[in-house]
C-alpha cells in the first residue's frame, strides 16, 4: 500500500473511526483493504531459531489474508525494522498520534508480494489453511547472559487444519517484539483465526 492509498482510507473512514477503540479501528482497516482487493501487513514478528553464530532468523508478516515467513537477508538480521509490538506503520498510524504518512520511511513499506518474489524459499501460509495459532510465553527458557541480565523467548505455533495437517514452531525474541501480552493482543485482534495464549 502507498502512502496514498493510506490516505484515501483515512478519508473514507475518517468519521467512523472517531468513536472506535483501537482493536476496532484495526478491524476496519482490514475490512477495508479486503473490500478493495489489498493485501496489507497489519503485524510483522521477528522469529530466530537455533543458537550462537548458527541462528536462523524469519520475518512473519501477517498479512489481511495470509501469514508470508520469509528469511531475513544478512544485513537485515543486524538492521531490522522495529514495529510497536509488531505492527506494522500503516496500522500503527490508525491510533497514533505520534507518526504522519510523509513520515514513514520507503524500507519500513511492506509489500506481500515483494516478499515471496525476493526468496524462492519464502513461503506463506492462508488464513483459511489454519485450525489454530497458540502463543506461548517462555518462561522455563530465562537464561543469564554475560552481563547478568535475563533474556526471553518466546513461541508461537501455528497449526493447520486436517487438509494439510502440519505444525510450524517460531521463537519470538521478546526485545523484538514487544511484550508478550502486547503480541497476544493483537495477533487476537487483527487474524480472522482462533488465537489462544499459554503463560507457561
Amino acid at each position: 500500500m502507498k502512502p496514498t492509498e493510506f490516505e484515501q482510507f483515512l478519508k473514507f473512514a475518517e468519521d467512523q473511526l472517531s468513536n472506535k477503540s483501537d482493536s476496532q479501528k484495526i478491524q476496519a482497516f482490514t475490512s477495508w483493504c479486503k473490500k478493495n482487493n489489498t493485501e496489507e501487513v497489519i503485524l510483522r514478528l521477528s522469529s530466530e531459531d537455533k543458537g550462537g553464530w548458527g541462528k536462523n532468523f524469519f520475518f512473519l508478516d501477517f498479512t489481511t489474508s495470509r501469514i508470508i515467513v520469509s528469511k531475513k537477508r544478512f544485513f537485515r538480521k543486524f538492521l531490522d525494522l522495529g514495529y510497536v509490538a509488531g505492527m506494522a506503520p500503516f496500522p500503527y498510524m490508525i491510533f497514533s498520534n505520534k507518526l504522519k504518512a510523509s513520515d514513514i520511511r520507503k524500507q519500513a513499506l511492506i509489500n506481500p508480494l515483494d516478499i515471496l518474489e525476493n526468496d524462492p524459499t519464502n513461503f506463506f501460509i492462508s488464513y483459511s489453511d489454519i485450525q489454530e495459532i497458540v502463543i506461548r510465553k517462555g518462561a522455563e527458557t530465562i537464561v543469564r547472559n554475560m552481563l547478568g541480565t535475563m533474556i526471553t523467548k518466546n513461541f508461537l505455533t501455528v497449526r493447520t487444519t486436517a487438509t494439510t495437517s502440519k505444525t510450524y514452531n517460531y521463537v519470538l525474541p521478546a526485545n523484538k517484539n514487544g511484550t508478550f501480552e502486547e503480541m497476544y493482543y493483537w495477533l487476537s485482534i487483527a487474524l480472522p483465526v482462533k488465537v489462544s495464549a499459554n503463560y507457561g
